[in-house]
């Protein structure tokens, strides 16, 4: 994707032309109090530095602060998007300012080459229907159904015809501009059920295709989904006990952990309470191999231990297409 926009002007790839920035867009709400406030922050970041820095405070770009009590629902965010939109199209067509190398202005590009949000933030700003809608995978057209007698969609069984099944810029942006031409609820309710799709400011950067540049976030449905499913299932099972835990925690606070991995002290005796998703993420990575050693019966640590191995891929930095299939 970094050499697959091409500037208007020149027909180049858009990063050869100088002082041309690659940018990520981050949406994602905090707890500023413990009463159940919800603020928003929306940042970006420059993917032209290298990763060891990109990420740096200093170096996150702060666009604004969406005020609480509660985060804005569905389309209400393109409020907050569309100075940022106006921001990023002057960009994309070229700013003059000085620099620290040009003290006497030079010409600055930039673009969005990305959105990376947790799911949630992602179907809000994109503009997609939520992760619970029967057009729930934003990359495909699948329509998922109810389980008889149930609310519950049924995930099961998808397989994408590479064909015909996958979503398309071509076929997304047509449907977005007919949601918001729509003139009545009811009308945009049904063209939501139909394609998934939603207005989001984001559509007026015609170079941006929504459905390759909105990133897949792991984090939900592996650490704060299926690792904590499977710690309740054992406990519900009987296969790991209040004694299991106390001593696990003595094993867990016997490991010296790497930079930047958290500490879990006292949680997983107290039946894993207050876990946040970097919590689960290194229990699963770091911590469960080793303290559920000797707890679980073989065939269940054997499991436990696929899905580890699993996890491990997509949670690296940079991953081959290879590995996408061996974690698949």
């Amino acid at each position: 994707m970094w050499y697959d926009l091409f500037d208007p002007i020149t027909g180049l790839p858009f990063v050869e032309t100088p002082r041309s920035l690659m940018l990520t867009l981050n949406i994602d709400w905090f707890a500023p109090f413990d009463s159940g406030y919800s603020c928003g922050a929306i940042y970006l970041v420059c993917n032209n530095l290298p990763r060891t820095d990109r990420f740096k405070t200093e170096n996150v770009i702060l666009i604004g602060v969406m005020p609480g009590p509660k985060e804005p629902s569905t389309y209400e965010i393109n409020s907050y998007l569309e100075p940022l939109v106006d921001s990023l199209l002057r960009l994309f067509n070229g700013i003059t300012i000085p620099t620290y190398q040009e003290p006497n202005s030079t010409l600055i590009h930039a673009a969005l080459l990305n959105i990376a949000c947790d799911i949630p933030a992602a179907r809000k700003v994109g503009g997609f229907t939520s992760h619970n809608s029967t057009r729930a995978y934003h990359k495909c057209t699948r329509e998922f159904v109810v389980f008889p007698g149930t609310s519950n969609l049924d995930y099961s069984g998808i397989i994408i015809d590479r064909e015909h099944g996958l979503r398309t810029h071509a076929s997304n942006a047509p449907a977005a501009a007919q949601w918001l031409e729509a003139r009545t609820q009811a009308a945009r309710t049904r063209i939501e059920r139909e394609t998934g799709t939603r207005w989001s400011q984001i559509h007026r950067l015609l170079y941006f295709d929504l459905i390759r540049s909105v990133l897949i976030d792991p984090m939900h449905n592996l650490f704060l989904g299926t690792a904590d499913r499977m710690v309740g299932i054992w406990r519900e099972h009987g296969l790991l006990t209040n004694a299991n835990g106390f001593d696990m925690q003595k094993l867990a606070d016997g490991i010296v952990l790497p930079p930047g991995v958290p500490s879990l002290n006292r949680k997983i005796e107290r039946k894993f309470g207050f876990m946040t998703a970097a919590d689960w993420k290194a229990w699963c990575l770091v911590y469960s191999p080793f303290v559920l050693k000797d707890k679980l019966p073989a065939a269940h640590l054997n499991n436990w231990m696929n899905f580890v191995d699993a996890c491990c891929i997509p949670s690296k930095t940079s991953i081959t297409y290879q590995e996408i299939d061996d974690a698949d």
